[in-house]
């Protein structure tokens, strides 16, 4: 028995909008943080200022420098959800810069950052790098997952679970950052076979046509 057509490619269709909406997830955009409106960062790593992430974009706008001879370090305790992990962490645009190596920004595991702002080893971290207006558009996990200098580097995506950042900018002035965390939903077993599946049928269901 030989398919309709015009059935055969609704139901393709169909399939394929339910295969990208599993594969996509219920994604939002939120903003953790915004100096701005929700005050300046905690500047202890051992009490963090904390925020929890969602699916989808989460930003984090601040300022960092040094003025009055005084280094303002911003630190952020995170989690990211079960069910998700972290895929990327983006500069955006309005990040800018002051004269010197540019801003520092670690990530270590857990709900504080117990390494000393004076420290010369980055033992602990799980890694670091420096960022600025260079970096618009650049995945910093790119190099900070790879990161020398005694941090442990690390796999992406980062799993499920609590994380904290260090952000400084040791310059004189005053910088700003704009950055992104990506969160992304990790599909369950069954999901991925039944998606797998889905796609074995449909491509039956072609040959015979």
């Amino acid at each position: 028995m030989s398919l309709n057509r015009p059935v055969l490619k609704t139901s393709a269709l169909a399939l394929a909008a339910a295969l990208a909406l599993a594969a996509a997830g219920t994604a939002q955009a939120a903003v953790a943080w915004d100096e701005s409106v929700n005050g300046d960062l905690s500047g202890n790593g051992l009490a963090p200022s904390f925020a929890a992430f969602v699916a989808g974009s989460n930003q984090l706008l601040g300022t960092t420098g040094r003025t009055g001879g005084v280094v303002d370090r911003d630190y952020l305790h995170f989690t990211v959800p079960a069910g998700y992990a972290l895929q990327a962490l983006m500069v955006l645009p309005g990040t800018t810069a002051l004269p010197g190596a540019g801003a520092f920004i670690g990530l270590q595991a857990g709900n504080q950052v117990t390494l000393s702002p004076d420290t010369f080893s980055a033992a602990g971290l799980l890694g670091w790098t420096l960022f600025g207006p260079d970096q618009i558009g650049t995945d910093l996990f790119d190099t900070m997952s790879n990161s020398a200098a005694d941090s442990s580097g690390f796999t992406v995506p980062l799993p499920a679970g609590s994380y904290s950042l260090w952000v400084q900018e040791t310059g004189a002035g005053v910088a700003n950052y704009a950055l992104e965390f990506m969160v992304v939903e990790v599909p369950e077993a069954p999901t991925v076979l039944t998606m797998l599946g889905g796609l074995a049928l449909l491509g039956a269901a072609l040959r015979r046509r």
